[in-house]
C-alpha cells in the first residue's frame, strides 16, 4: 500500500490550540488508512477525529516514538494535539496517508 507523506511538523510551527474553523468531516464510503508516527521523545500527541457536525471526537493518544494506524474515510478531517497542549498538524484524509510529527 502506498502512503502519502502530508505533513511534518514540529514545535516551531505548532501554534496553541488547533483551531479547525468550520471545517467538518464529509460522509463518504471510500476507506482510507491513516498513520501518524509522534517522532517527538518527550511528549505524546492526542489524535481527534472532526466529526460530522465540526466537533472534535478523541480516538488515540499516541506515545513518544509511537505510531497509530487508523482507518477512516476519504474527505475526513483530523487534528492532532500535543500533550502540551499545541497543535501540531489540522488535515484532510483524500488518500492514505502518513503523518509523522517532529
Amino acid at each position: 500500500m502506498a502512503l502519502a507523506l502530508v505533513a511534518l511538523c514540529g514545535t516551531a510551527e505548532a501554534q496553541n490550540a488547533c483551531d479547525w474553523g468550520n471545517l467538518r468531516s464529509e460522509a463518504s464510503e471510500e476507506n482510507r488508512e491513516l498513520v501518524v508516527t509522534n517522532a517527538v521523545g518527550d511528549r505524546s500527541a492526542r489524535l481527534y477525529w472532526i466529526d460530522f457536525n465540526g466537533t472534535p471526537v478523541f480516538y488515540a493518544e499516541i506515545p513518544p516514538n509511537g505510531r497509530h494506524v487508523q482507518q477512516t474515510f476519504r474527505r475526513h478531517v483530523w487534528i492532532a494535539e500535543n500533550s502540551y497542549g499545541y497543535c501540531d498538524v489540522i488535515f484532510t484524509v483524500e488518500n492514505n496517508v502518513e503523518i509523522v510529527i517532529r
